[in-house]
């Protein structure tokens, strides 16, 4: 008999159970981490703010319109010399003033560079604060007033 017990145990090194509860949790537990830590690289991979996924022609000779998220309106030629930063030339924005773009309101167009501190007509801009970008027709009224100010520079 003491033969026939230790011969239904099998080879000498084997366990007769199979695998434990514990071992499989920690099986789980492992799968769990690497699909968080791949879900963590591919959000951070491709952010909201990807320039390459926006639809604006950036680089284009069109004139585009930049809405910002502190309120502000740009307008000008955007490009996009690095995948941080947006450059913008050729720059005019709104101001509440005295002649309007349009015979309805009060807001003038103002060529960047006027200010007290003088800026370059160059402005980067971070992408992270760009809401939307539109590109204006050849014949709105804001560029309609962008070429009437630089046909009188010349």
């Amino acid at each position: 008999m003491a033969i026939e017990s230790k011969m239904a145990r099998g080879p000498i090194g084997s366990s007769s159970s199979s695998k434990s509860p514990r071992s499989l949790w920690v099986g789980i537990g492992l799968l769990c981490v690497v699909l968080v830590a791949s879900g963590v690289f591919y959000a951070t991979r491709s952010g909201s703010n990807d320039l390459t996924r926006l639809a604006s022609p950036v680089g284009s000779s069109a004139y585009q319109a930049v809405f910002l998220d502190n309120g502000q309106v740009y307008f000008g030629t955007l490009d996009q010399s690095s995948n941080d930063r947006y450059f913008l030339t050729n720059v005019f924005y709104l101001q509440a003033g005295s002649m309007g773009v349009d015979a309805f309101t009060n807001l003038s167009l103002t060529k960047l560079g006027s200010e007290a501190h003088g800026p370059e007509d160059k402005m980067q801009i971070n992408p992270d604060h760009v809401l939307f970008i539109e590109t204006m027709k050849a014949d709105s009224k804001v560029v309609s007033a962008i070429q009437d100010y630089l046909s009188k520079q010349r």
